[in-house]
């Protein structure tokens, strides 16, 4: 019992904010049973040591109105550098991959929407991977978008964890 308050005095919760991160969506109806992820990663300071328990909170905005539940997925490798994703490009950048779901993509959550946004509270292994690493893409499966395109802003993200033993 003494040891268990003892771990319990050495982990202490911190909250760090995240920036905003937006996904641009092409003009289809649905993913196509891939996930969708913004090209460039989220960074960030890593905090350091261990972390536990983490949990991210904020809010996802739709460029327009949706009435639909999205799918959310995390992954820590680099789209560009897995060959299970395919580049999205607009002839002059590419703005988003879309991966096939596969170990290196983790389910984190779900968006439901009845306008144009939706709470967030996430968690997952991928996601605590990506906090703990100070490198994150955040993605969005889904099925049912309206025509013409859509940009999805991952905003006020803030990260609470517990670091320690």
């Amino acid at each position: 019992m003494a040891l268990a308050g003892l771990l319990a005095a050495c982990s202490v919760s911190f909250t760090i904010p995240l920036s905003d991160q937006a996904v641009q969506l092409p003009a289809l109806g649905d993913t196509l049973g891939r996930v969708v992820y913004p090209a460039e990663a989220q960074t960030f300071p890593t905090p350091g040591g261990v972390l536990k328990d983490v949990q991210v909170t904020g809010t996802l905005e739709a460029s327009q109105p949706l009435f639909l539940t999205l799918d959310l997925y995390a992954r820590t490798k680099d789209p560009a550098q897995d060959g299970n994703c395919l580049a999205l490009s607009d002839f002059q950048k590419v703005y988003a991959y879309a991966c096939a779901l596969g170990p290196e993509d983790g389910h984190i959550g779900r968006a439901s929407f009845a306008g144009t946004s939706a709470p967030l509270s996430l968690k997952g292994e991928k996601l605590t991977q990506g906090v703990q690493g100070g490198r994150l893409w955040l993605g969005v499966m889904v099925q049912g978008l309206p025509s013409g395109g859509l940009t999805l802003t991952f905003k006020n993200l803030k990260a609470t964890f517990t670091l320690g033993l």
